[in-house]
């Protein structure tokens, strides 16, 4: 049996989004194959060194063993290309340059919404900081 180093998916532990997807994801990685961990609580400089705070306050990161980063809906897909299944199925043909970079615009639509989407869901609500007014 080969041991396989997980993917590290970076994601803001604030989002009720960002974690009921987590906890789904979870759910259904019955191989061990991702690693969550809030950007709020993460060692950035060992799990991807250059990588900020404020870059993994705007978007999901999927960090490889290799250390290559994928950002927003790149790296939703590449987390889900690591779940068995139809989900895993749907990752793998949402890598696919023509549709992730299609998805993007949604991803942006969607992660700039967050506290306001999770509120309308019932989910916890983003602690998001308010610029100074």
């Amino acid at each position: 049996m080969t041991l396989r180093i997980p993917l590290t998916v970076i994601f803001d532990g604030d989002c009720g989004i960002c974690q009921a997807s987590r906890r789904q994801a979870k759910r259904r990685d019955r191989h061990g194959r991702l690693h969550f961990v809030a950007y709020q609580t993460a060692d950035l400089d060992s799990i991807a060194p250059g990588l900020t705070r404020e870059e993994t306050s705007r978007a999901l990161y999927l960090v490889h063993p290799d250390g290559r980063r994928w950002r927003g809906a790149r790296a939703f897909f590449g987390a889900m290309r690591a779940l068995p299944g139809v989900w895993g199925s749907i990752g793998a043909i949402g890598t696919l340059p023509p549709v992730f970079v299609l998805a993007e615009p949604f991803y942006r639509l969607v992660a700039h919404n967050r506290a306001a989407i999770s509120r309308r869901l019932g989910l916890n609500a983003c602690r998001v900081e308010l610029p100074d007014a």
